[in-house]
């Protein structure tokens, strides 16, 4: 038996309950898993209220790590007692889960499973936006909107490693570290954050990578220089409509991709192992997730919400 944080009707944070769920033998391709930690992200947020639909009832989350178990007899590559993370395998909310081998990824044995299940989807995200969909190769000058968020911060902790010059907005407080780290670091909540942003850069950023979404529109389209990029990662603050006439005017590129259907096979080995290189070298700095029960999933939605809780959060069966 195992414990699961099922969803049966969108809602609150309230909407998820604990249930016990028998876990069967692993069909062909998958392994069963026992999770040690539990990756949350913002995205479960979504499943839980309806903003993304799922099919009914679900298990919210989309990463985890922990040892195998259970391994069926055509599943090739792992065996019994490896330890793994998975990347965007919907399910994670459980104490022991199956999961298609496909999605797992070896952990180094200096890569702790709370460290894992914190950073692996979100520095995978990172690794896409960095290394595929605006590499940067050292010179660039990018705006990060969102920087104290947990993707913004590896975005902008780790374009900073790669030599960009790096401007950040979001909480301060929130990420000191990261605050410290960049060259520049505006409070969002300033109303002259587009001015001081532009200060900053005065020729105009190449690229914007926006992990806020519509609250942020009007400062990104006043930073991005005339045939820049733009890079919509996340919507915190929904979705970015922007004027199509503006952008073509200004030859300016905007950018769209999900990592979890991008980023698979022999891409998703090569990026899980950038990820924990860039950790193992103190790219991301210190990695101190906020940590919760696997019952008080519930809470750390309510936490992401009120926006009380750190940047990186797991749960722990």
């Amino acid at each position: 038996m195992s414990v699961v944080i099922r969803l049966r009707q969108p809602g609150p944070s309230s909407v998820l309950t604990a249930e016990d769920e028998t876990v069967g033998a692993p069909g062909p391709g998958e392994v069963r898993l026992r999770h040690e930690a539990i990756g949350v992200n913002f995205l479960d947020t979504m499943f839980r209220s309806g903003a993304v639909e799922v099919p009914l009832p679900f298990v919210t989350g989309i990463e985890g790590a922990g040892v195998i178990e259970a391994i069926h007899p055509d599943t090739r590559g792992y065996s019994v007692g490896d330890r793994v993370a998975y990347f965007f395998a919907p399910g994670a909310y459980a104490a022991m889960r199956r999961v298609a081998a496909e999605a797992l990824v070896p952990l180094p044995a200096d890569v702790g499973s709370t460290t894992a299940a914190a950073i692996l989807t979100k520095g995978i995200t990172a690794w896409l936006a960095l290394r595929t969909l605006f590499p940067i190769t050292g010179g660039e000058t990018i705006l990060v909107q969102g920087a104290s968020g947990g993707v913004g911060s590896l975005v902008a902790l780790w374009a900073k490693s790669l030599g960009a010059t790096v401007i950040g907005t979001g909480t301060p407080e929130k990420a000191p570290d990261v605050a410290a780290r960049v060259d520049a670091f505006i409070p969002s909540s300033l109303p002259d954050a587009a001015l001081q942003i532009r200060h900053a850069a005065p020729q105009g950023v190449d690229a914007v990578f926006d992990f806020i979404g519509k609250a942020a529109r009007d400062a990104t389209m006043k930073s991005v220089k005339d045939g820049g990029t733009i890079l919509n990662i996340g919507a915190a603050s929904g979705g970015s409509d922007f004027d199509p006439d503006l952008l073509h005017q200004r030859r300016i590129q905007i950018l769209r991709a999900s990592a979890a259907q991008a980023v698979k096979g022999e891409m998703l080995q090569h990026a899980a192992h950038d990820v924990f290189a860039a950790y193992r070298s103190g790219t991301f700095g210190e990695i101190r997730p906020h940590i919760y029960p696997l019952s008080d999933a519930p809470k750390a939605h309510q936490d992401i919400a009120d926006r009380t809780n750190s940047r990186f959060a797991i749960l722990l069966p």
